[in-house]
């Protein structure tokens, strides 16, 4: 068997004028033999093969013999013609001799489609690329960047990417389509593709241009590695011409590029790498995660804590600056020392204000020499100043423990107007104590002056129905807060059957308590649930939820609890104890719910004047005046208590996913709100998008929702709808880049270069980037499809070539008078 192969390749490459004959005659082949055309993108290859019965030898052998003889009888028969006639009629014999022998070899042939082989462009969005760069005169990010945008900030690493493709309606990426078909990933912790799996035609790029565009910085790691692996893996059977990569080379997990570049060399696949980014040693100051509490009160101090991270500033000096925004003077100020090269600093600034209103203050780092941004040198937070202090009532029955250190506690803290009710009390009692009062507040004027009531141990006997009424509205209709602190006598075992039973967030059915009498020998520890940890921060103890939970840990236990059995629908477990269980789950110790436009809050245990042990006010201060600020701040804040909007963090990184929950205080305003609640999220640059929350399966008052991929920045968020007839509740939360990748910032020049050396590729520059398309390899086409066979031995045309030969022949012979 003899097999031939010729045809066409599909390179889009400028054709000579014989290679365009060679494609005007190839398509009058494929129309006369029935053959498909190829469609864009495809060639095609023709595969000739022949079953000649006979050897080579015989059939040259019989070819000369045939020939000889034909020459002969001519010039015997037809010696009266000219030569030129008589040569003639021997092709024509000798081509119908031919086209016998043609039809005994049986041959035909196989049509084999190609493609165009693929160039794949690899865009590295990790966090790392949202880096903006300082530029140098003379630098490639000055080259592309300095033209038009003087004053303005420089363009991160990302951005200068999609620049680089999406300039001039992607010039250079239809440079690519001249040769291959071209393919995008987008990579950061994973490989996602963008657009189709292939493009062929310049009229795509339309398409395809708005979606490179479109990406942002994202993820928490970067695995170029994986994804180069993934892309060779995925394209095993036709592997691309080259892999053009866009990144600043950090990797930060999985496989390590000298690994993914020895696998693309193994497949023949040369890398080119686009370095985006510095190589130069970065010399940042970031100051991040700043925590202040949103309600302050004059004269009395602000703790800001913050973070402060340095690259290339290990053991220098530097000063953190409190200021208003748009005015020169320096509130507070303090110097500090930077730590290790990328490792945060948890830091504190106090500040004492003397003026009440809403403020804005700006924690900055002052920007050094040489910084390459000094945009994350500071942040912004607005507290709420007021100079009336919060007015509470702590009532008992008995001087116990609990009240004794709360008492103390309240009357030394600068912000909180205490009075203090004990019912079992001699009269004397209010005449030497100065915040004692003789009585509990009877008329509901009287109790209205308070915004806090912490009740404790108290007999409902003593009390009047309507004074116990007067609480409820309290509670309910002026949306002020109260404290339940349990006792073995009569809170809350004796308030099942009365007003004060709807107050409460437990179920008080089969609820018990041990007599104080009973001696109890073990302590235990209360577990804080997951709404402890991340939905509030009255357990915030420490800087972050780990060293809070470590300080959570090492506090004294509780001897005593009263025992519940059972939660009320939406009311909220902050704490439960570790062993004893209800048929809902862990018995609850710290648990809350909204009642009416207030909050109430049930502590099963009179305990936690423990905490106090060996620490002092530390955590158990901070603790109570943290729970009276929360239970109060609606009021405090000027929003409506009809409905409370949280976020799960105040600061989150690029990746996490931001929870959004809005508690509506009762159900007729829950109700208004059954298509779903909107709410507006507003980035500081003027972006908004509006999130549509869903009620919770389990509570008609509660409302969640959830955004995910959210870009980098300061934002406000705020309840559109349903409306309220004060300022809607808000919140505001920050979205801070990956610390895992922002931990290493500087391009990695080496690693790229190695990587390109190892595959047979290049390194470039952004202002060498056009001189890439020219060293991208042409690349072989890859086969589609060969299952299509011509039979030519017994095909029409042979026949009727056959048939017309032969004919012409005779009529020849006829004319010249040899027949």
């Amino acid at each position: 068997m003899v097999r031939t192969c010729w045809g066409s390749l599909p390179q889009r490459e400028r054709i000579s004028d014989n290679t365009l004959n060679m494609h005007v005659l190839q398509r009058i082949a494929e129309s006369l033999l029935g053959i498909p055309r190829s469609e864009p993108g495809q060639g095609v290859l023709w595969h000739f093969q022949q079953r000649f019965p006979w050897p080579t030898w015989a059939l040259v052998l019989f070819a000369v013999f045939c020939s000889i003889t034909v020459f002969y009888v001519y010039q015997r028969d037809a010696g009266l013609l000219r030569r030129r006639l008589r040569a003639v009629l021997a092709g024509l014999r000798l081509t119908a001799l031919g086209l016998v022998l043609f039809m005994l070899s049986e041959s035909t042939l196989s049509i084999e489609r190609t493609g165009l082989p693929y160039v794949v462009v690899l865009l590295d969005q990790s966090g790392s690329m949202a880096t903006e760069d300082a530029t140098t005169t003379g630098t490639a990010a000055t080259d592309m960047t300095s033209s038009g945008r003087a004053g303005k900030p420089n363009p991160s690493r990302l951005h200068l990417a999609k620049s680089l493709l999406t300039r001039d309606n992607g010039a250079v990426l239809n440079t690519f389509l001249d040769n291959h078909k071209l393919r995008i990933y987008a990579t950061a912790e994973s490989l996602h593709l963008i657009g189709q799996e292939a493009y062929l035609q310049t009229s795509q790029l339309a398409d395809l241009l708005p979606r490179v565009s479109a990406l942002q910085p994202q993820g928490d790691e970067t695995r170029l590695g994986d994804s180069i692996r993934d892309i060779l893996n995925t394209m095993r059977g036709s592997p691309p011409s080259a892999i053009v990569i866009f990144s600043d080379g950090i990797v930060t997990d999985g496989e390590k590029l000298a690994n993914a570049a020895r696998l693309a060399r193994q497949k023949s696949v040369p890398l080119f790498f686009v370095a985006m980014g510095n190589a130069e040693p970065i010399i940042d100051l970031e100051l991040h995660n700043v925590l202040v509490d949103d309600v302050a009160f004059v004269n009395d101090p602000i703790t800001f804590t913050y973070s402060l991270t340095g690259h290339g500033l290990a053991g220098k000096k530097t000063r953190i600056a409190l200021k208003k925004p748009g005015e020169e003077g320096i509130l507070a100020s303090q110097e500090v020392t930077v730590a290790d090269d990328g490792r945060a600093q948890k830091l504190e600034l106090t500040y004492t204000p003397t003026v009440a209103g809403d403020t804005q203050f700006i924690l900055e780092a002052v920007p050094l020499a040489k910084e390459f941004n000094i945009q994350n040198n500071s942040e912004s937070r607005n507290v709420s100043i007021r100079d009336e202090k919060i007015r509470v009532l702590l009532a008992d029955l008995v001087p116990r423990w609990e009240f004794r250190e709360l008492k103390a506690l309240l009357e030394r803290e600068k912000t909180i107007e205490l009075k203090t009710v004990l019912q079992d009390a001699d009269p004397e009692f209010a005449q030497e104590d100065l915040s004692a009062l003789p009585h509990f507040p009877v008329t509901r004027e009287e109790l209205d002056q308070y915004d806090i009531v912490i009740f404790g141990d108290l007999n409902l006997s003593f009390m009047s129905p309507s004074l116990i009424e007067n609480l409820r509205n309290f509670v309910g209709e002026r949306g002020r807060g109260v404290v339940f602190i349990a006792g073995p006598y009569h809170n809350p075992v004796h308030y099942r059957g009365t007003p004060l039973e709807t107050l409460l967030p437990v179920d008080l059915e089969g609820v018990a308590a041990t007599a104080a009498t009973v001696p109890i020998r073990e302590s235990f520890r209360p577990e804080m649930t997951a709404e402890g940890r991340k939905g509030t921060s009255l357990f915030r103890f420490a800087d972050n939820e780990a060293a809070s939970q470590d300080v959570w840990n090492s506090m004294p236990g509780f001897f005593w609890a009263v025992e519940t059995r059972g939660l009320k629908p939406g009311a909220i477990v902050l704490a439960v104890h570790p062993t004893q269980t209800t048929p809902q789950g862990k018995m609850p110790i710290m648990a809350w719910q909204r009642f009416g436009n207030g909050k109430v809050m049930f502590h099963a245990t009179d305990e936690l004047w423990r905490w106090r042990f060996r620490t002092g006010d530390t955590y158990y201060g901070r603790y109570w005046v943290h729970l009276i600020r929360y239970l109060s701040r609606s009021k405090l804040l000027g929003q409506d208590a009809a409905a409370e909007l949280t976020v799960d963090h105040k600061v989150y990184r690029t990746g996490e996913i931001v929870e959004l929950r809005v508690r509506f205080a009762d159900e007729k305003q829950a109700a208004q709100a059954h298509e779903g609640v909107t709410v507006i999220v507003e980035r500081t640059d003027g972006a908004q998008q509006k999130i549509v929350l869903a009620a919770r399966p389990d509570s008609q008052t509660v409302f969640e929702g959830q955004i995910s991929q959210i870009a980098e920045g300061r934002y406000h968020a705020w309840i559109a709808t349903p409306s309220f007839t004060r300022a809607p509740p808000a919140e505001d939360f920050e979205v801070r880049p990956s610390e895992r990748e922002m931990r290493v910032l500087r391009t990695d020049l080496a690693e790229m270069t190695q990587a390109a050396k190892t595959t047979g590729g290049k390194i470039y520059t952004p202002a060498l980037f056009d001189t890439l398309a020219d060293d991208i390899p042409v690349g072989l086409p890859v086969a589609i499809e060969s299952n299509l066979e011509v039979r030519l031995w017994n095909h029409w045309l042979t026949l009727l070539l056959f048939a017309l030969v032969l004919s012409t022949e005779w009529i020849l012979r006829k004319r010249w008078r040899l027949v």
